[in-house]
């Protein structure tokens, strides 16, 4: 028995490749997956439409997402949301503090294959969501470029028809242009240092009078109340908006006043904004909510037993109650478990928190109402049988549902180097600070010649380009550790303190890896 969409209240959710997605998943559909619908990471930055600088962090990402997109040229498909802008802040069309506080936001979650435009989209995505617009679909797969791109950001000052050929260049019709602009100007205002010449008459004026998304850009202009500071500026050069939202007669701002149609049209808008990417970028389908997801596995040593140790987690959704789930295990090499394989019932269940206690939303699954839960599981493992493979049952109702990857079960692809999350420590050395330390299980019987960790750091001082740091450590004997159950430990400081890691063992048959390691995987030793 597998739960349907029905059941689950998604039937809104219609990409049955990622809701059915095999494990183990790619690594960049994994994290953004997390990132997008349970981690209060990024979202929590901006979560509450919260204020930063007299405006919204929402507000700052989705101008550094359109500033980004700009540099399109449609005609010969260069250009768009490629993150080019980490190298064009010192344009003055980029002017603005909001921008190297939106790229620090986003370099912050940034990994070895997750490209720092996908956030950006992201960003955009969630900023609507959390200042109470509509839900943008989003794709993934984009590429970052590796230098500026050409001027395109249409300025306040410019006439009309300079901004239709701006627009028209990224690919937007003088309608859609007008659009995109109410859309856009839903969030946020105008800051005095920034555009001096805009003569306002405090130091941030808002585009609607609110913080939280609203069509009043619309139904005010109409109406003839709006305090838009790109419509009113006594200086009549910096009256942008008044210009663009009047090019067609009004025709386009009259459809836009009715509620429904500016939400459709922003979801459109703003989506085909975010997904304008350079030829020969492929993105992804939309990123839906994986089904029976897994989490983080991990096969190790005990440090407190004879035995190996599988931490891993699963994932459902729905009402969790009188919900009992369990997981199986097979032998690697059949000595312990029955054919039916060993089990063990969990009693670890965390509900993923969809709001605050204030009400306000923090996980994606809270924007479309849905309660997701997780149940984690730690269970000692015979080292003589090891493991080959684990799957669930789940009882509930007096229905069994078996989650097993569509029949193959869930594979543990070696158990011959294992990183260790128990004997690796983040501890405090005086007159040094706290020490980040990876340590790694080695299976006697394996020629290893070498065992190296590479590490992905995002260093907030490198902005505003956010390169991340890239650094090699090279693993030795740790005596520290003794064998135990015909393993030998191995350990490295990682002196720079790398957000995530790899590793790799050269082996006279082979490398092995254990890949995207994170340091929140690793145990912090406190101050004493």
């Amino acid at each position: 028995m597998k739960w349907g969409l029905a059941v689950l209240g998604l039937c809104h959710l219609a990409n049955a490749e990622f809701l059915k997605a095999k494990w183990p998943y790619p690594l960049n559909l994994d994290f953004q997956e997390r990132l997008l619908w349970e981690s209060q990471g990024l979202r929590g930055v901006a979560a509450g439409c919260s204020i930063r600088e007299s405006t919204t962090v929402a507000a700052e990402w989705v101008r550094l997402a359109y500033h980004d997109m700009s540099t399109h040229n449609v005609a010969d498909g260069t250009g768009g949301l490629d993150a080019s802008i980490r190298f064009e802040t010192a344009r003055s069309q980029n002017i603005g503090v909001g921008m190297t506080n939106s790229l620090t936001d986003f370099a912050l979650n940034l990994t070895p294959f997750t490209s720092l435009s996908d956030i950006m989209a992201m960003g955009v995505v969630m900023s609507y969501q959390v200042c109470g617009g509509p839900t943008i679909p989003y794709r993934y797969g984009r590429i970052d470029a590796t230098q500026a791109g050409v001027p395109g950001v249409p300025e306040p000052q410019e006439d009309i028809q300079s901004h239709t050929d701006n627009f028209a260049k990224q690919g937007f019709t003088p309608s859609e242009m007008i659009g995109l602009v109410a859309c856009g100007h839903a969030l946020g205002g105008v800051r005095k240092a920034d555009f001096p010449t805009a003569n306002l008459p405090q130091d941030f004026v808002l585009f609607t009078g609110k913080q939280t998304y609203n069509r009043d850009v619309v139904t005010s202009f109409l109406d003839g109340s709006t305090v838009n500071p790109l419509v009113t500026s006594s200086n009549e050069t910096m009256r942008s908006d008044l210009r663009i939202f009047s090019s067609d007669q009004n025709v386009t701002m009259q459809r836009l006043a009715e509620k429904d149609t500016f939400d459709s049209t922003c979801v459109d808008l703003l989506g085909r904004m975010i997904n304008t990417v350079p030829s020969g970028v492929q993105l992804s389908d939309i990123l839906d909510p994986i089904e029976n997801k897994i989490g983080k596995t991990r096969l190790f040593v005990a440090s407190t037993n004879a035995t190996l140790q599988l931490s891993t987690s699963l994932r459902l959704f729905g009402s969790s109650e009188n919900r009992q789930v369990s997981i199986l295990w097979a032998d690697r090499n059949p000595s312990s478990c029955p054919p039916s394989g060993c089990k063990k019932v969990t009693t670890n269940v965390e509900s993923i928190t969809n709001s605050r206690p204030d009400g306000v939303i923090v996980s994606g699954f809270g924007v479309i109402g849905v309660q997701a839960t997780t149940y984690h599981f730690s269970v000692l493992i015979d080292p003589q049988a090891s493991i080959s493979k684990f799957w669930f049952e789940v009882e509930q109702d007096g229905k069994t549902t078996v989650v097993d990857n569509d029949g193959e079960g869930y594979a543990i692809d070696q158990d011959v180097l294992l990183f260790d999350p128990q004997r690796s420590s983040n501890a405090f050395v005086p007159g040094t600070g706290f020490v980040l330390t990876t340590t790694v299980g080695v299976k006697d019987g394996h020629s290893l010649s070498k065992l190296e960790a590479t590490g992905f750091r995002n260093d907030p001082t490198t902005g505003p380009e956010h390169i991340p740091i890239i650094e090699t450590w090279e693993l030795a004997l740790d005596d520290s550790h003794p064998p135990v159950i015909g393993y030998s430990f191995y350990s490295v400081a990682l002196d720079t303190h790398p957000n995530m890691w790899d590793l790799k063992g050269t082996f006279a048959d082979g490398d092995i890896k254990q890949e995207f390691i994170e340091s929140t995987e690793v145990k912090s030793i406190p101050v004493t």
